[in-house]
């Protein structure tokens, strides 16, 4: 576990690596990584023992290299694992866990996705890191429009008090057409995927 009140901004990673530890084609990019980069662990299934199982041999290696690392939503596995943060999906949480998530913030940093104004809002008493997602089309969610020009600013700034990162078809080519002052870097997959290629 860190200490928040040790932290500065820069002290985070600038590059943010969404990796699913049940899918072990994903290995060979993973191992690639350096500090310089976080990691942040999601998984496509409700069951925290197969996760917990699943990722113990990456945080191993992320605590070895000394890489930071996000979790999703689970006090245990944060607990246990020492995390940097919590990945939480403010929509699939009922007012009276939000309230619990924010009880979290003294041990943790809250982190979470925001695809609009409305999420925006909900999260920003909550969350300490956010996503603001998707900037551009991506291969993992093909159908889903990316957010206006105007749109992505609008959050960013209206974040600007927090520690704000892009996702969603972001690399390195094209994080540079999207640069703010109130955006501190991005997240993805298929970026740290074609680096591996």
């Amino acid at each position: 576990m860190y200490s928040k009140n040790k932290l500065n901004i820069t002290s985070f990673p600038k590059r943010w690596m969404f990796f699913n530890p049940k899918k072990i084609s994903n290995t060979n990019y993973f191992y690639k990584i350096t500090k310089k980069i976080g990691v942040v662990f999601f998984c496509d299934t409700n069951n925290s023992h197969n996760f917990h199982n699943a990722v113990k041999p990456y945080i191993s290696w992320c605590k070895k290299k000394r890489i930071k690392f996000i979790v999703p939503y689970s006090i245990f596995c944060a607990s246990n694992f020492r995390a940097f943060g919590i990945l939480v999906d403010l929509n699939s949480h009922k007012e009276k866990n939000n309230l619990k998530v924010s009880k979290l913030k003294n041990r943790f940093f809250i982190i979470s996705k925001i695809h609009n104004i409305k999420e925006a809002y909900k999260a920003k008493k909550i969350i300490d890191i956010v996503f603001i997602s998707p900037v551009f089309q991506t291969f993992s969610f093909p159908d889903k429009k990316p957010l206006s020009r105007y749109s992505f600013i609008s959050l960013c700034f209206f974040f600007k008090e927090k520690i704000v990162f892009a996702l969603g078809g972001v690399n390195e080519k094209n994080f540079s057409f999207i640069k703010n002052d109130n955006l501190h870097g991005f997240g993805g997959i298929s970026n740290f995927r074609k680096s591996d290629e």
